[in-house]
């Protein structure tokens, strides 16, 4: 019988052959950890992943609609608000010196973006429209408050009317069938102001497009933000 107690002895030599010398300091010092398992002075720790910053919120729309000479057009109006930032919004030119804007940290500031789809199927259509910075209640906002819409031209200029703080702007878009527009409007706040007690109005849509230009829309559709006091216009909370 003895013949079969030297197989599991011989396996046991084996496999401490095997294993190496890590198995043999293993046996003799328990708390002797291998190379790999040794963190390494000055490892810097491992980086936390940067959260993006939250979507754009859709807070209104309309569908609208229109017939001039015999054509008809149309049109689909979509809005979101962006969240709020520190700082001066991203505007072309010298935006910050024309509205003595200090780039100190005590600005706020967000945007309301107005997407223009031509769903038209004949004739090109076009939106402008009016908008105006209100408080809540629809009077005057508070002090230190502003709006403006973006602009891509290199060489615009801002605040050059001696108003640095201006509540109503306007803007005008063409189109073409089928394409997709969006116009900026920045809202921004002097003196880390909150802006939730804020709205943006957008008004007045007609349908401008150059030489297609036929005046207000006649059918204005709001699917969502209308104002209590105009069916046909938009309002756009802020908070």
């Amino acid at each position: 019988m003895r013949p079969r107690r030297a197989t599991p002895l011989l396996a046991l030599v084996l496999a401490g052959a095997l294993s190496g010398c890590g198995f043999l300091t293993s046996l003799a010092d328990p708390g002797t950890r291998s190379a790999d398992e040794v963190p390494v002075e000055g490892t810097p720790p491992p980086i936390a992943p940067v959260p993006l910053p939250p979507d754009p919120v859709p807070v209104a729309g309309a569908v609208l609609a229109d017939r001039s000479a015999g054509t008809a057009h149309s049109g689909r109006v979509e809005v979101l608000r962006t969240p709020v930032g520190v700082g001066v919004p991203p505007l072309p030119g010298s935006f910050a010196a024309d509205c003595a804007l200090p780039d100190d940290g005590s600005v706020r500031f967000l945007a309301v973006e107005v997407t223009f789809t031509d769903t038209s199927t004949a004739g090109m259509a076009g939106l402008a429209a009016d908008v105006t910075l209100t408080a809540a209640d629809g009077g005057a906002p508070r002090a230190g408050t502003a709006v403006f819409v973006g602009s891509r031209a290199p060489g615009t200029r801002w605040c050059q009317d001696g108003t640095t703080s201006p509540v109503a702007d306007a803007f005008g878009v063409g189109s073409g069938v089928g394409s997709v527009t969006t116009v900026d409007v920045w809202v921004v706040a002097r003196d880390a102001a909150p802006t939730a007690d804020l709205v943006v109005r957008v008004s007045g849509l007609r349908n401008e497009a150059g030489s297609n230009a036929t005046g207000p829309w006649d059918g204005v559709t709001v699917t969502g933000g209308r104002c209590a006091d105009d069916p046909t216009a938009l309002c756009v909370p802020l908070g």
